[in-house]
């Protein structure tokens, strides 16, 4: 026969088990953290020279989110990208650089778990952004942040599991403003037009 003591240790237990359960149906409001590795790219296919870039980075942002299904979701991103730049008329390459630029965005998402059980969801989510985008401070390049055309509206989409409070997303993001404003290189003005696209995969924890 259990002690009473042992038997007054196991009731609380399973007590604030079931506390915390309730509390945790019960609640709309979340934070939570994020990071992730990022792809990122842009090209100009119908001027005359064309324009492309590509490359890696690395992002960190937060957010805030209310309600479980559908949700609202206001977040934060700051991207470190490290992309080749080149302009090339297809055959002879005019200029071609290492491209180091910050991206920051403020986003608002709607989403929807498909499938929600208690410890596992399978969501989707969808919303617009305005962000600004800036070389890196003390870059030595040709470009300067007032050749970047600022602010950047685009829309951000994707889909993700929950598994308690830990997230996996899956993004992409479509930067419907024009990444540069005409500049000039070497003397000569480019049109460089270019609308950057992202895509993220993301691991994050909330709260």
């Amino acid at each position: 026969m259990k002690s009473p003591r042992k038997i007054l240790i196991t009731l609380a237990f399973f007590l604030a088990l079931s506390g915390f359960t309730e509390k945790a149906k019960a609640q709309v409001f979340y934070i939570g953290v994020n990071g992730n590795a990022v792809y990122s790219w842009f090209s100009s296919p119908g001027l005359d020279n064309l324009v492309t870039s590509d490359g890696w980075g690395w992002d960190l942002g937060f957010f805030l989110r209310y309600g479980k299904r559908p949700y609202f979701q206001l977040g934060f991103d700051w991207v470190r990208s490290q992309n080749e730049f080149v302009i090339s008329d297809g055959e002879t390459i005019f200029f071609s650089e290492n491209l180091k630029f910050h991206n920051f965005d403020f986003s608002l998402k709607v989403g929807y778990n498909i499938i929600q059980t208690p410890i596992f969801k399978y969501k989707i989510h969808a919303g617009p952004f305005i962000g600004k985008s800036l070389i890196f401070s003390g870059q030595d390049i040709v470009f300067e942040n007032s050749d970047f055309n600022n602010p950047q509206l685009g829309i951000i989409a994707g889909t993700g599991i929950q598994f308690t409070n830990l997230i996996i997303d899956f993004e992409y993001s479509y930067h419907f403003t024009q990444l540069f404003n005409p500049v000039l290189i070497d003397g000569q003005e480019f049109e460089l037009g270019s609308k950057l696209q992202l895509i993220t995969l993301k691991v994050g924890f909330m709260f």
